[in-house]
């Protein structure tokens, strides 16, 4: 019986030291790594896989295109990536989703906005992980295009609806729009890193991550 008793011990305590914390990353096309070279290695979720080590599980859950607006043009709710992020259970969830809400198509339904990135936290945090949130605010946009992702309307409607969505439910928010802004070199398209922006994102996550701060 102490035989039997010593080898659960020791199983549960190994099991415990081995734990791998999942990390789902929410997002659309610069989660997804478009336009990056080698994306499977070094969109922003993967290149997080690097800094964080094998005891966290990183998920790229991406989907280029979509809105946060659930009456969007390409509402994110509708994949089945969501699905399969939900259902992942995940320990921590990063979303970063705003950038598509700011063309022409979905600026008369920003006023849905906040109540819809509500239900989106919520259905994250009902889940049995009860995961750690961390909303990232959109990454700066440099295209002309007044119809398209439009920066404007990013700083002035996006950016503060999600701090106050980040306030009222009580989940971490952090800055990506700031980290770019000052450097289109590495945006070759106006809307998307390339492997160095990526990277830069990556690690400025990796640090909310492991240090909160």
């Amino acid at each position: 019986m102490k035989t039997l008793f010593s080898f659960l011990l020791v199983l549960c305590i190994y099991t415990t030291s081995n734990a791998v914390t999942k990390v789902a990353c929410i997002g659309a096309s610069i989660t997804y790594g478009a336009t990056v070279k080698n994306r499977e290695q070094n969109s922003f979720p993967a290149q997080l896989q690097k800094y964080l080590g094998s005891t966290y599980a990183v998920e790229n859950y991406g989907v280029s295109g979509c809105t946060l607006l659930r009456n969007g043009d390409a509402p994110y709710h509708k994949t089945n990536e969501y699905q399969k992020a939900l259902h992942s259970n995940p320990d921590i969830v990063i979303i970063d989703l705003g950038g598509n809400d700011s063309k022409l198509i979905n600026r008369s339904r920003l006023n849905e906005y906040e109540d819809d990135y509500r239900a989106m936290i919520k259905s994250f945090k009902d889940l049995p992980s009860h995961p750690r949130v961390i909303l990232l605010l959109p990454v700066v946009s440099f295209v002309t295009d007044t119809t398209g992702i439009w920066d404007a309307v990013i700083v002035k409607n996006i950016i503060p609806k999600i701090k106050n969505v980040a306030y009222e439910n009580k989940v971490e928010v952090l800055d990506m729009h700031v980290l770019l802004v000052n450097k289109p070199e590495l945006m070759p398209d106006k809307i998307h890193p390339d492997v160095e922006g990526a990277r830069i994102m990556a690690k400025r996550i990796y640090r909310k991550i492991k240090f909160n701060k």
